[in-house]
Order: structure tokens, then sequence, then C-alpha cells
């Protein structure tokens, strides 16, 4: 211990007697005359280089949340912020030993949203041109904006193209003859040019455009050709991505897509090769969005173009050659009525006046039967504050107000014929709900003073209904503007007696109602007895791919929707529109001698599905051949062996790449079919023969 005791002082004493000059010591030196550049490379990219005496590393703080640390100075940096934004860069030099300076430069990032899908589907390198796409169900609609209550976003599922028909009469097909091309300029920007052959169709309510006093709903003659530049951005709001791409199109200077509501701003829902499908915004009136669907495929439209087709070896096929049932080893039937939620009127049977082979065909016939008109009453329509405090709205005692009914409905107030249970008043209200009558028919009448919600958030009211579980919507309107309303919806609970049902307003938006509007059996149309058929090959003859032919002669009675169909076996498993469906044929008695075809699946079902149709001559008084050639990578629709419409790309992600059943039916009314003939008695569709082709 005493001998290292000895060498630890005796290295002190060394260490205090050396003079500074003696030992190099490192000095600690700060870096300086920092210099920063940076290059703006385009589209967001910049090169910076740094440059410092005495420094070991450089820190970059990009001004946008990132950093970078570099030992050369040197570095690249690409900014994403779509708009114009300056960003203060940061640049610090730094030595090994801790000493450090810094300096600061502002860059100006000018940067465009762009998505070079979208340009390349518009574009298709400038040789496409986009058309109103006219045989489409859905090509032109209109629902609530995207924001309604709740936050619920509507497509216009209940315009079909027979319903919202812009193109079939000669003051609004101007709207179908515009020609819409998109291209790229030499500087990179996407340019939108309009054909419009000199005239406009200007939604009504924008007549200052043209500087007219008239109110103007039809094609009027105003060039409003020409080139506009496309800036393509995010969509901004509450934006489901299952409902739009999430891109927007701005065209310059008031630029529109043919049809004039007063917007230059298109929201892409969806877009492939053949198919444009936007939304826009009514600036008269922005509550309502207006839907347009455009084609690049003339060939949806009709054409002359034969099908050569790949499938030539006949698997499956019934000539119905033998009378009396259809093949049981071929077909079963659906029973029931109501048409699974498109509000038909028939009732499905297996009987043989509604269905059978005879002759050498089948024939699936719809027939009248001696159904009765719905009929519903009410009364004793009562505001309540919540609290006990109530005020009677109308109780149809004193003078009878003025009814409106509409869709098929009639009101009138009539002696009370049930005065027991909670009803014994003298007089009520009765609503007749005729035969054929629309599902949505109901009727109004108008107050001399608006309802005070906010005072009575609830409303009473006293009904009586044939059947329980009837869908009662009490709505409130502003009589001077019916797009400021609100409803309710509230089911019967009894059948054939009295109640009470409550209508609760609380929370609606506050506004001037002064109009009250009553749907009775709300969905539902009185079927006057209407029985038809429905047959499948479900569980009996399914398939993968192939060419279908039906040779088929059509019925013609207003009402009457016959149908050639193809529904994916996995519907029992995963539903529509999931399973996907293949309407061959469809054909309404309201359009005769039209017949359409359609394809289903998500993203692209009711109103949004992929529609086309084409004339046929004597379809109804002669038989044509219906076909669909369903391969891996299309399908075409053809009629009497003519490609007239929908040629669909298929691919993997489609569902139309499992097996499908055929089914055959007439349907009667609903949502394509529309309104029954009053004197509709029975009409039939006949089909020769069901080949399948692989």
């Amino acid at each position: 211990m005493k001998k290292l005791k000895y060498i630890m002082v005796s290295l002190f004493a060394v260490m205090m007697s050396c003079d500074g000059d003696d030992i190099d010591i490192p000095e600690s030196v700060t870096p300086s005359n920092l210099t920063v550049s940076a290059q703006n490379m385009g589209e967001g990219v910049f090169d910076f280089t740094a440059s410092a005496a005495n420094a070991n590393y450089y820190h970059y703080d990009f001004g946008d949340g990132t950093t970078a640390l570099e030992t050369s100075g040197v570095t690249s940096k690409t900014y994403e912020e779509i708009g114009e934004n300056i960003y203060t860069v940061t640049i610090t030099a730094g030595s090994t030993e801790g000493k450090k300076i810094s300096e600061t430069i502002d860059v100006s990032v000018s940067l465009a949203f762009t998505d070079t899908e979208t340009v390349t589907f518009l574009t298709n390198d400038s040789s496409k041109t986009w058309f109103l796409a006219a045989s489409q169900q859905g090509h032109l609609g209109l629902g609530p904006a995207r924001e309604g209550i709740d936050g619920d976003w509507w497509y216009p599922k209940w315009f079909s193209a027979s319903a919202f028909e812009k193109c079939g009469t000669e003051d609004s097909d101007c709207l179908c003859d515009d020609e819409l091309t998109f291209s790229v300029n030499e500087n990179g920007g996407l340019v939108y040019t309009l054909d419009n052959k000199g005239q406009t169709y200007f939604n009504v309510g924008h007549k200052a455009v043209v500087g007219g006093g008239e109110d103007i709903d039809f094609c009027y003659d105003f060039d409003t050709s020409g080139e506009k530049i496309v800036q393509l951005s995010e969509v901004e709001g509450n934006v489901p991505d299952a409902e739009t791409t999430g891109i927007q199109m701005t065209f310059s200077d008031g630029g529109f897509m043919g049809y004039y509501v007063g917007s230059s701003v298109y929201e892409i829902l969806s877009i492939s090769d053949d198919f444009l499908y936007v939304r826009t915004y009514d600036t008269e009136n922005a509550d309502l969005a207006w839907y347009h669907k455009f084609t690049s495929d003339v060939a949806v439209d009709g054409g002359e173009e034969s099908l050569e087709t790949i499938y030539t070896n006949l698997v499956w096929s019934d000539e119905f050659d033998v009378d009396g049932a259809p093949n049981a080893a071929n077909w079963g039937y659906d029973l029931g009525a109501g048409g699974w939620g498109n509000g038909e009127a028939q009732t499905y049977t297996d009987a043989a006046e509604n269905v059978k082979v005879e002759d050498g065909v089948l024939k699936i016939t719809a027939i009248a039967g001696e159904g009765e008109a719905a009929v519903h009453y009410f009364d004793e329509i009562t505001l309540s504050d919540g609290s006990g405090g109530t005020q009677t709205l109308e109780d149809f005692e004193g003078a009878a107000p003025v009814f409106t009914g509409f869709g098929g409905v009639g009101t009138a107030v009539i002696a009370n014929p049930d005065p027991t249970g909670e009803n014994t008043s003298a007089n009520v209200a009765e609503s007749t709900k005729t035969l054929g009558a629309e599902t949505w028919a109901g009727s109004f009448f108008d107050l001399s003073a608006p309802v005070d919600l906010v005072a009575y958030p609830s409303i009473s009211l006293k009904t009586w209904s044939p059947a329980t579980g009837a869908n009662i919507i009490l709505k409130l309107e502003n009589q001077a503007n019916a797009d400021e309303n609100v409803e309710v919806s509230v089911n019967s609970t009894v059948a054939n007696a009295w109640e009470t049902l409550n209508f609760d307003f609380t929370g609606v938006p506050v506004g001037t109602y002064d109009r009250v509007v009553l749907f009775f059996d709300f969905g539902v149309s009185p079927s006057g007895g209407i029985t038809s058929g429905r047959i499948k090959s479900e569980n009996l003859y399914e398939f993968t791919y192939g060419r279908v032919e039906i040779r088929a002669k059509l019925p013609s009675a207003g009402g009457t929707w016959p149908a050639l169909w193809a529904l994916g076996a996995n519907f029992d498993e995963v539903g529509w529109p999931t399973a996907g469906e293949i309407d061959i044929m469809e054909h309404v008695g309201n359009n005769n001698n039209t017949i359409s075809s359609a394809l289903h699946y998500p993203g692209n079902s009711a109103g949004n599905a992929i529609v086309g149709s084409t004339p046929v001559e004597n379809a109804t008084s002669e038989f044509h051949n219906y076909t669909v050639e369903w391969t891996p990578d299309s399908i075409k629709f053809v009629v009497d062996d003519q490609l007239v419409h929908n040629s669909f790309v298929n691919n993997a992600t489609t569902p139309f790449n499992a097996d499908f059943f055929l089914i055959m039916n007439v349907a009667m009314g609903g949502t394509l079919g529309g309104t029954i003939d009053a004197e509709f008695i029975e009409d039939t569709m006949e089909v020769d023969y069901v080949r399948v082709y692989q």
C-alpha cells in the first residue's frame, strides 16, 4: 500500500510542474461561415446544399415535422401537402465537440393535387369521348345533398331511366348529344372540352344565365362549348370511402358537364374505362344533389356488330315440348307476394293458370283478381308539449280541410265507421289507396298557421288500419318550399280497431311547417289480387360462364315487368347484391318494345347498376332471341345475334366468377314496372326455349 501511495503522489507532482506549452490539448472549435441553398426541382421536391467551416454534420428541420441528418450537407426533400405553402427550414451545422450554428431559409411550395389513374381513365391518351349514358338507369338522377339528417348519404335509387328521362323527348334530348373530352396540355394540366352542338339544357331556376325572363327547363339555343382547365382535388367533408373515389373536378370559368345547375365542381363517385359517375350540387338549392352517369362506350346505345361467340357446345337446355307443369328436374318455384323489396303488386304461385307448358312454349301469366282498395281512417291530430299540455291541430268535427291526393290516394271526411274503443267521435278522415296505386301514394292538407315543433315536439294521431304493421308516415312541409320538410314513420300495432300513434319530432330543424302530409301503408300498392309466376333453376342447374340464349315473346300490358335473368348461387349465404345479378332481358309494358339488360353487384346496384337498353321491334308480338355471353373477361348482351349494349369488363374482383342459376318471371308494377293499367285482366310471357352453351 505504501508503494502505491508514493507513485500517485509523484505523478501528481509531475503534472503540476508541466507548462501548457509542453503538451497538445485539442481546442473546441465552433463551425463558421454556414451557407445554405435550396433548388426547387418541381412537384414538391427540393434539393438542399449546406456547407460550413469546421462542421462534422448538418441537421435539417424541414418545417413540416420531418428532419434529416447528413454529414455531407447535401439532401433532398419531397413535400406532400397540397396547395400553396411556405416552410421555414432550419439547418444546423455542428462539430463533434457539440459546438453548432444555425441558419433558416424559407421555401415556397406550390403543389397541385393529381391522380394519375383518374387522369388516365378520363383521357385515355386524349382519344376518349364521353356521352351521357342515356340507356343507363339513373343516368340523370336527383337526390338530397350528401350530408343529410344524421349524416345519411342518399343515392338517387328512386329515379330509373324511364321515371326521370331526359333523352327521350324532343325538348330535352339535346343533353344526350353533348360530347365531353379530357386531355393533357403541354404544361401537364388537365383540359376539359364540351361540344354541346349549340344547345344547353338548363334546369329550372337558372334562367339568369341566358339573360331571359322565362323559367327555362328545356333545351335552349345557347352555345356553351369550349375548353376549360380542370383542377383535381380531394373531396372535403363527410365522405364515406365506399361511396366516392374521394376526388373532385373543378372546371375553370364556370365550366360544367352538359346539364346546367350552376355548379362547376363535380365529385367522382366511380370511374372506369367505360363509365364515369359524378355528383354535383344545385347552386339554387343547396339541399339537392344531381347525379350524372357518362359512358365512353358508344356500343351501350346500340350497334350492328355481330357476336363472335367462344361457346358452341350445348350443355343444358329446356325446349318446353311436353305440356303441363315445367320439368321439375329443371325448374322450381319462388312463391310469395311483394317482389322482395321492389314494391311489386303480384303474388307468385305454382298454379297452372300462372305457369304452364302448352303448345311447345312455356307460358308465365299475370292475372288480375278481385282485390280491394286499402282503406285507413284517421282522426284527432294533436300537438303535445311533453308535459301534459296539448293543442288540437285537426279533429274533423268542423269545416273539413281541403285534401289533395297523389299517386292514387283519395281522402275525405266521413262519419266514423267504427265509433268504439279509443275513438267514439262523430267524424273521421278516410284515406283510400286504390288498386294499382303508387307505393308512395298519400294526401295532404294545408294549415292556416305553421306548427310550432319547439313548443310541441310530439304529434299524436288516432288511426284505424285493416292490418298490423302498416307503415304510417306523418310528414310536415313548408307550403312555399316542399324541400323544407320533416317526417316520422310509425307502424300500426292493431288491426280493425282504433289506436293512438305518437310521432316524435324532437330535435328536428326549425322551419315553417304549415302542410300536413300523410302516407298510409307506405311502400305497398294494393295488388287487386294479381297472381303470376316465377320459376328458377336454383339447386337444379347452376353454372359458371357460358352463353345463355332464351327465345321469348313479351307481354305488353301497362304495369307488366317480365324478366329473364340469373342470380349468384351463393345468394342465400351472402345476400344481394354481393351474390351478383345478371339481367339478360327486362321489359316494361309502359314502355313497349324497348328492352334493357343490367348487372348488379356491390357498388353498382339498384339505381347505380350497369344498365343498357335498345329498341326491339315487335318484342311483344314476335319471338326474339335474348342472349348473354359470360366469360372470365367480359359480359356481353345480345338481341337476335347482334351485340347491342353493355360490353362489361369482368375481372377477379366481381362476383361474376362463380355459379349462377336462371330465373324467369313476370312481375307487376313496382319500382320499374310502374303504374298498372286500371283495365288490366291478364298478360303472358311466352318462352320457346332456354339453352346454355359452354
